[in-house]
């Protein structure tokens, strides 16, 4: 199966015999077989309880609207697949049962991505770029990873350490394995020098090393980035 992503700056969707207009933020084909999407979620949560009919056991109203954004975007790229059967791994990631492609979720405040594959796990992960991002950097960076950043202004040793973390958050997502210890397990082996690229990456678990490669954009006030395996 190939998976065909064809995006209008506008997508239709019908319920109850109305028509809702939602914008695609940004759409990307990483290749013929892989692809990713954004969406600047806009909408309260009765669009989405009401209008479309999509439900999460979740209280909090903001991550309630980003379960429920993330799923109605897959819906979009995918429409063969039934939300209803989604179950979620032991590592967190959402997975179906049977499909013959791979899919990974992302949110944060105000945005929800999405990623598909044909071929092999794919990770996404989507952070805002935030000093928050600091009091957890101790948790992620590596010495090696601290060092390639020492030397740069404060501004863009934040900017750096959010795509770090976001590279390994899609790591994580790809390799499909618990007891990872992001600092020692995953290196990234160089910064995000341009607003938009490909930077490799490895995974060293359990006697096993793995080559990924990281494909990653800056937006605005976010950063994005696709974690999967060179094709075979």
């Amino acid at each position: 199966m190939c998976i065909y992503v064809y995006f209008a700056a506008l997508t239709a969707v019908q319920s109850n015999s109305k028509l809702f207009f939602m914008p695609f933020f940004y759409q990307q084909n990483i290749n013929d077989t892989r692809h990713l999407a954004i969406w600047s979620i806009t909408e309260p949560v009765s669009f989405f309880e009401t209008d479309v009919k999509l439900a999460v056991d979740i209280q909090n109203e903001e991550r309630k609207i980003q379960h429920l954004a993330v799923r109605l975007l897959f819906k979009l790229m995918m429409p063969e697949a039934d939300l209803n059967k989604i179950v979620m791994a032991d590592n967190g990631k959402p997975y179906l049962q049977g499909v013959p492609f791979h899919f990974s979720f992302s949110h944060c405040k105000g945005y929800a991505a999405v990623a598909v594959s044909d071929t092999d796990p794919i990770g996404i992960d989507i952070e805002i770029i935030h000093p928050r991002i600091l009091k957890v950097a101790h948790k992620f960076l590596n010495e090696t990873e601290k060092g390639m950043i020492a030397q740069l202004s404060e501004a863009d040793q934040l900017q750096q350490m959010a795509f770090f973390w976001a590279a390994k958050e899609a790591m994580y997502k790809q390799h499909e394995q618990l007891g990872i210890d992001f600092a020692n397990h995953f290196n990234v082996l160089s910064i995000a020098n341009e607003n938009r690229g490909l930077v490799e990456a490895q995974i060293l678990h359990k006697g096993i090393e793995k080559k990924v490669n990281l494909e990653y954009h800056f937006g605005s006030d976010y950063i994005c980035v696709t974690c999967f395996t060179e094709s075979r």
